[in-house]
């Protein structure tokens, strides 16, 4: 078998070693990159489940810190503001330390917000601590697809990262269910005026111990050999594609047919070692300059505007409201229990729940009472909606196309998020609600592929972190704008989601088609997480 190996890289000039391609190509594909995509698919679950932990802390957290509409609006939007401020950060934690202790850091961060988050007996702490949580989580988010994807050879690599997805999906689902079990129960540790301790706040501190638990689990794996060998250290990672080598074959290590490794980028980092750092500093800046003067210049400049305001809108409406369907249905099943046969749509409902609450009488029973099962069954069946679409769009995007798949995607959410308005009973919302999910959940995704397509190699990672960071910008003022309005006039969010999507649905016509995208000759590449990671498809969510 390792002649067979040998033989079939006769072309590769062994004496001066191999490059990372050809060496992951010796390694095969099997079992190791299996474990790896199970363990990575873990984190990326747990990043799901602390991105929308919150959506259950809004309809239980309400009586203890007294919040109003436009509190849980500030409060879906901190962990938001945290994520935009993080993701340059973690980009140079992840290049400096390594990916796998880039990675470890987040998830640890992430965990510690979450349990300190859970005691804290006061709103402005809370939100302190929710702020380090999308700090954290955002880091986890971006850094394991690169950690991921340089296990990985080129050929395997787009499929296995788009597989990632359907794990978010998992962690989404999940976390209704933690709830369900967690949050009913009624006790309470302590005392209100000092320090108490109930149920939601239990919810909140178990829901960072699936990242705790993914970084001690982390510990146990390498570094990425494709980041060791961009930093020259060519014996660590020859260990570590030795290790995959032998559980991938089941031979021994020494079997591995590669002895020595090259990297063609280290020569010329190795090359302007001893510039004087000015110099080093004004070629670095000049580069950025020319390569950020480029990305704003036609046609690359409608382009941008394209995904920006596309990714805007979609997170605008998305991240919006998957953090407030839990709040949205208590709110349904307080106005069953008071007028069980009567219709009414989303905006009907909040206008009457939010008339009776100023009822002192209201707001004290209110509290009292558990949130209904209901809530959860439901949240978990709009978890269940994304499964297909999670499943399929791997299958479905080459053969009906990118640019089909976003202007039906956008269309069909913002007719749904339009419909949601006008339907006048609960089913037909969770109806609704659940093609919304469905849609959304994966048109981001789609959204990364086509930057690929249009953008080239040392543009791709600049405009994928500015139209990352449209979109987190869109969550953030659609939260605060739907916290503030939905107890005031309700139709205008609605009505702003619907607008925004079709808008995107009509922005995507304007997408080139292969054939007509312009070519350049591209620059070395530049990316956020360094010269070693080449920007995917499915890289961030």
């Amino acid at each position: 078998m390792v002649n067979k190996f040998v033989a079939a890289l006769a072309f590769v000039d062994q004496e001066k070693g191999y490059d990372f391609e050809n060496a992951i190509a010796q390694v095969g594909y099997g079992k190791y990159q299996g474990l790896l995509l199970a363990v990575c698919g873990t984190i990326y679950a747990a990043c799901a489940i602390g991105t929308t932990t919150l959506s259950f802390v809004l309809p239980s957290a309400e009586c203890d810190f007294k919040l109003t509409s436009a509190d849980k609006g500030r409060l879906n939007a901190t962990p938001l503001v945290g994520m935009v401020v993080g993701s340059y950060i973690w980009g140079n934690i992840a290049d400096a330390v390594g990916r796998k202790w880039g990675l470890i850091a987040a998830l640890l961060m992430d965990s510690m917000a979450a349990l300190s988050s859970s005691v804290a007996q006061s709103f402005p702490l809370f939100l302190f601590f929710r702020f380090f949580n999308g700090f954290g989580i955002i880091g986890a988010t971006s850094i394991v697809f690169p950690y991921f994807s340089e296990f990985l050879a080129a050929k395997n690599r787009d499929v296995m990262l788009c597989r990632l997805e359907v794990f978010w999906t998992v962690g989404v689902i999940s976390l209704p269910g933690i709830a369900w079990v967690v949050i009913p129960h009624s006790w309470r540790l302590g005392s209100v005026d000092t320090f108490s301790f109930t149920p939601w706040r239990m919810f909140v501190a178990l829901c960072g111990v699936p990242s705790l638990t993914m970084a001690m689990i982390l510990l146990l794996f390498p570094e990425s050999p494709k980041y060791l060998m961009t930093h020259g250290k060519m014996d660590r990672a020859l260990v570590v594609l030795e290790g995959m080598f032998a559980i991938n074959s089941g031979l021994e290590k020494s079997d591995y047919p590669v002895k020595a490794l090259i990297n063609p980028g280290q020569i010329h980092r190795a090359s302007t070692k001893h510039e004087p750092r000015l110099r080093k500093l004004t070629i670095r800046l000049g580069a950025i300059w020319r390569q950020k003067k480029q990305l704003f210049s036609p046609p690359y400049l409608r382009y941008i505007a394209l995904t920006c305001f596309a990714d805007f809108g979609l997170m605008f409406s998305y991240y919006t409201l998957m953090l407030w369907f839990p709040e949205l249905f208590e709110r349904f099943g307080q106005f069953q229990e008071v007028h069980p046969d009567q219709p009414a749509g989303v905006c009907d409902v909040t206008s009457i729940v939010v008339q009776g609450a100023h009822n002192e009488t209201t707001i004290s029973a209110s509290c009292d009472k558990p949130i209904d099962d209901k809530v959860f069954l439901y949240t978990v069946i709009i978890g269940l909606s994304c499964i297909p679409t999670s499943i399929s769009l791997g299958l479905c995007i080459n053969k009906l196309g990118k640019k089909f798949l976003l202007i039906f995607s956008f269309m069909a959410a913002g007719s749904a998020a339009l419909g949601l308005n006008l339907v006048k009973n609960l089913t037909q919302t969770l109806i609704l609600s659940c093609i919304f999910e469905a849609l959304t959940s994966t048109t981001e995704v789609i959204i990364f592929c086509v930057i690929v397509e249009l953008f080239p190699t040392s543009l791709r990672a600049l405009a994928m972190s500015l139209t990352v960071t449209s979109g987190r910008l869109g969550a953030i003022v659609g939260n605060v704008v739907f916290g503030t309005l939905i107890d005031l006039n309700c139709i205008i969010p609605i009505y702003t989601f619907a607008g925004l999507l079709i808008s995107g649905g009509f922005l995507c016509m304007l997408i080139p088609s292969k054939g007509q995208i312009v070519p350049s000759l591209s620059s070395p590449p530049m990316t956020p997480l360094g010269s070693s990671f080449k920007m995917d498809a499915c890289d961030i969510r």
